[in-house]
Order: structure tokens, then C-alpha cells, then sequence
């Protein structure tokens, strides 16, 4: 996480923070949670829990990370509530809030993050009653709130050890790995869960990877791991381990283009650009896998990259001509 302060992370990444007094993990049963977990990857959110018992952070495929108790008495009105009430908050990655709630009743977690993620999508439900103003005077400008007097537990009740600049985050696992990026070495440590486009664009500044839909449905993060195509997304950046990776800023040779790259602009394969340099990337791993006979069969192993301006015919005719 970047921008932590207290336990919630201002990062960009949307957030469902729930206050709920009387909440425990004993009380939620596995199958509530999947369903929880379900939601929240539907919007790359993240759920913060606050509890009198404690404080938790629950993300779609880690663990649940448990913080000490806290002072929910103090920490209810800076959110706004000030009577007592359990609520439910969602927040966009720009901490614009999109969904504000005070809970009449008991409600499943999963329906409280269901509702939440909904709203993140633009479908928000029925009947909420919070004052999105009570939530911005309350909360103040920090987006999803730093809620202090929560800590990480430890078993020892101290916060953990500060993680060093550009290092993993403090209190995560790590592993020290090597990177062999367009012919270029870096030895790096990185926590066990770091993605390899987050790597690349994070810790390396090879920003022309694109973050796109980060769940491997555009293709827009596609690199050349050892020749083969990968999405950096959906790749850990320890599979990577001592492997040759191409990206989009390896490709040209000083001032000549790539001849992929060449044909991209020849035939005007490109609008905003954002998608490009994984269609670039992809045009360069199809052909030398020998996959370009025709322009059907390049339709079909580039149909993972999504254009959104639609520029698929002049693709299609640049990766035909870069194979000739």
C-alpha cells in the first residue's frame, strides 16, 4: 500500500469501509465471506471492517490482516456517525464517496459489500439515508479516512518495523528475486503477492506497460516473459525469477522502430494509444510463435486485446504486414 495512515490506505484503490460495533469473524461463516470476497473483485475494492472487538482489512485473494482494537467511540464521528449507528461507506479509487448508509437493521456482510460494490459500479441501491455531507465534514479531505488508534496486531502489541523506501510493505512476506528486463538487470526484494506490471510500472518506471483493467480482461498489460506472451496482471512478479522480459520500451533499437511497431504506425493501428503498446507486444509474441497465417487467425490470437476506440481492421492489417 502507498499513503497509509492509520489502516486504510489511500491509494487509489475504490474501499468498502463497514462500522460495524458488534462485528466478529466467528459470526461470518466461510461461505458469507466468498461471497464478500466475490463482491469486492468485482471492483478491485478493498474492505475495511471496524469493530469494537478489533479492526480488519479483507481483500479478494489475501488474507484477512487483523489490526488491534479501536476506539470506536472516537472513530464513529469522524465518519459522521454520531448516534450510535452501525454504517456502511463505499468509496471510489479518487475517495469520492459513492454510497453512504446507516443500516436499519442487521444486515449479511455480503449484502452490505454487495450494495457497496454496486454503487461502485453505478448501480447504487435504494433507500440509502446517510448524508454524504455528514461523511466530508466528518472524514475531512483524506479520501477513505485515516482511521487512527487502530495498529496492526502483532503478538507483542507493537506496531511492526517501518519497510524501507521502495521496499515491500512492511510485515509482508518478501523474496529476494532477479529481473533480466530488456537486457537489463535488477536484483529486487519484493513482497510474494506483487504483480509483475506492478513491478515493471512501480519499482522499474517502465510505465508503458498499461494498468488496464488489472484482472486479465484487456490485455492491455501484455509483456514477453522468456519470448512468450504473459499479462503482467494475472503474473507474479516472482514467476518471473531470473526470466527474460520484454516490454513495450525494449523493443525499438535507438531511434529505428521495431518493424511491429513501424506497421502500427504505418497503418495507423492506433487511437488514444492507451491499449497499444500490449497490442504491440502481443503482435511481436504471436508472430514469433508462427500464429499469423492469415487474418482470421490473427483475429483469434488477438482477440485478449481489447481497443476501445475500435481500430481492430487497421491492427489486423499492421500485423499482416510486419509479418511479411
Amino acid at each position: 500500500m502507498t499513503g497509509v495512515r492509520g489502516f486504510v490506505a489511500v491509494d487509489g484503490r475504490p474501499h468498502v469501509v463497514v462500522l460495524a460495533r458488534g462485528w466478529s469473524p466467528p459470526r461470518t461463516g466461510a461461505g458469507e465471506l466468498a461471497l464478500a470476497r466475490a463482491a469486492l473483485r468485482s471492483v478491485g475494492a478493498e474492505l475495511q471492517i471496524i469493530a469494537a472487538a478489533g479492526a480488519w482489512t479483507v481483500r479478494a485473494d489475501d488474507d484477512a490482516i487483523e489490526f488491534a482494537p479501536c476506539d470506536v467511540a472516537a472513530v464513529a464521528p469522524r465518519l459522521g456517525v454520531r448516534d450510535g449507528s452501525d454504517a456502511v461507506f463505499a468509496v471510489d479509487g479518487d475517495g469520492v464517496v459513492r454510497y453512504a448508509r446507516v443500516p436499519t437493521g442487521t444486515m449479511a456482510l455480503a449484502g452490505i459489500v454487495d450494495a457497496a460494490a454496486a454503487a461502485l459500479l453505478g448501480r447504487p441501491s435504494p433507500g440509502f439515508v446517510f448524508s454524504r455531507r455528514a461523511w466530508m465534514s466528518g472524514a475531512a479531505a483524506a479520501g477513505a479516512a485515516a482511521l487512527l488508534g487502530c495498529g496492526r496486531r502483532s503478538d507483542d502489541d507493537r506496531p511492526p518495523p517501518a519497510a524501507a523506501a521502495g521496499d515491500a510493505d512492511a510485515g509482508a512476506a518478501t523474496l529476494d528475486i532477479v529481473l533480466r528486463v530488456n537486457g537489463e538487470r535488477h536484483a529486487l526484494r519484493v513482497d510474494v503477492r506483487a504483480s509483475l506490471l506492478d513491478t515493471l510500472r512501480e519499482r522499474l518506471g517502465l510505465v508503458g506497460t498499461k494498468k488496464g483493467c488489472d484482472m486479465g480482461q484487456c490485455g492491455a498489460c501484455t509483456v514477453l516473459v522468456d519470448d512468450r506472451r504473459v499479462l503482467a496482471c494475472l503474473t507474479l512478479a516472482a514467476m518471473a525469477n531470473n526470466a527474460q522480459v520484454t516490454t513495450i520500451e525494449g523493443l525499438a533499437r535507438g531511434d529505428t522502430l521495431h518493424p511491429v511497431q513501424q506497421a502500427f504506425v504505418d497503418h495507423d493501428a492506433f487511437q488514444c494509444g492507451f491499449c497499444t503498446p500490449g497490442q504491440i507486444m502481443n503482435a511481436v509474441g504471436l508472430l514469433a510463435e508462427k500464429r499469423a497465417t492469415d487474418a482470421a487467425a490473427i483475429r483469434a490470437h488477438a482477440s485478449g486485446n481489447l481497443c476501445r476506440c475500435g481500430a481492430y481492421p487497421n491492427i489486423v492489417a499492421a500485423i499482416r504486414a510486419a509479418r511479411g
